[in-house]
């Protein structure tokens, strides 16, 4: 349930991004700043959809943490080089253009606390899983 309702969370958030990036490509052009941004958010859905899968397919918790993992630090680390660069513009036209970058550092760093969160249970339930 909790899957369900992060895979919505996040579709809402990787549209957003997507959506600003693309109204306010011209700044971004203008500034230098990748536009792929938009596209790496995208991958915040299949964070917790991977999440569902990964105990299926008998893969070690670490290693689909892994995999999940990488579907937030593209956007993170794109989000952080162009945050840099607006914050430095001193001027209000790229304030949209931040807003795109802000939430998906949130977004991103969201998904990191999931990830620690979802990790440490499943090795809290498979150390208590021996025990009567």
């Amino acid at each position: 349930m909790l899957e369900l309702a992060l895979i919505i969370f996040f579709s809402v958030m990787a549209y957003q991004v997507a959506s600003i990036v693309v109204r306010e490509s011209a700044i971004f052009r203008e500034f230098g700043q990748s536009r792929l941004l938009g596209a790496s958010a995208l991958l915040f859905p299949f964070g917790p959809f991977m999440w569902l899968i990964v105990p299926r397919l008998s893969v070690p918790t670490l290693l689909g943490a892994s995999v999940v993992f990488l579907c937030y630090l593209p956007a993170i680390i794109l989000a952080r080089r162009s945050a840099r660069v607006f914050e430095s513009a001193g001027t209000d036209r790229v304030r949209r253009a931040q807003e795109a970058t802000t939430k998906a550092q949130l977004a991103g760093f969201i998904g990191f606390i999931y990830i620690a969160i979802v990790v440490a249970y499943a090795l809290i339930i498979r150390s208590y899983a021996g025990y009567p």
